[in-house]
């Protein structure tokens, strides 16, 4: 039997139902038995993140991450991914905790925005107020020259209106907003890349396809890289 790898799901579903079909269709598949073995935990009730680092009297999510990665130490995956940009705040607790490697999506997401010429750079993160709060990006794009752009405010709740009241409340991509936030990075921030720092703003981009290879989807990159250490290992 090949050796299975762990998928830590669940915040939200249907992000973890994207993932899961992401890896499936880039899979090279000619039979039942070419397709990656993994084991999906859809954590649906642990408790939101962005929740939690705002306020740390919320509910804690980390008891319930750091659960998940024990029972995945248990049947013994080769590696561990997290289906979930603000649960990277828990990852260096988590990582101490797994057995084996939890890759970073917000590592392979940075790594994709390739530098054409020695110049700065400007990557526009588009995340939930906990990612952005807590610098997951900022933090992965220190010292590679690059000027990391948070939105204004306005723009911001744009996007958190867009990530919770549309498609995690009602699975329901606004294109037109969607739309307009990428165009608010492009034209008004002038970014070179804007990093699509949400899972739920992956499924946004595979319904609506923004025809742009500097819209950098953290969840696809994280895809890619699984399907490739997964072909390398044999």
């Amino acid at each position: 039997m090949k050796k299975s790898f762990g998928i830590i799901g669940g915040m939200g579903t249907i992000a973890t139902e994207n993932f899961v079909h992401i890896i499936n269709e880039l899979t090279v598949t000619h039979k039942d038995q070419d397709y990656l073995d993994y084991i999906v935990f859809n954590h649906a009730s642990i408790p939101d993140r962005t929740a939690y680092i705002s306020d740390h009297t919320k509910q804690n999510p980390l008891p319930f991450l750091a659960s998940d990665v024990e029972k995945l130490n248990y049947l013994g995956v080769s590696f561990i991914v997290i289906t979930c940009n603000t649960a990277h705040y828990f990852l260096p607790e988590l990582q101490k905790q797994s057995e084996v490697p939890i890759f970073s999506m917000p590592e392979l997401a940075v790594k994709a925005c390739k530098k054409e010429t020695n110049k700065s750079i400007r990557v526009g993160i588009m995340a939930t107020n906990g990612t952005i709060s807590a610098g997951i990006y900022q933090k992965a794009l220190i010292g590679k020259n690059v000027t990391p752009v948070i939105p204004d405010e306005y723009q911001q709740n744009l996007v958190m209106s867009l990530i919770y009241e549309d498609i995690k409340n009602r699975n329901f991509v606004d294109q037109e907003k969607y739309y307009q936030l990428i165009e608010y990075f492009f034209e008004e921030c002038e970014c070179d890349y804007i990093i699509l720092g949400c899972t739920e703003l992956s499924v946004a981009q595979e319904q609506t396809h923004y025809p742009s290879e500097y819209v950098i989807d953290a969840q696809f990159e994280l895809a890619k890289y699984v399907v490739n250490q997964v072909k390398q290992a044999g």
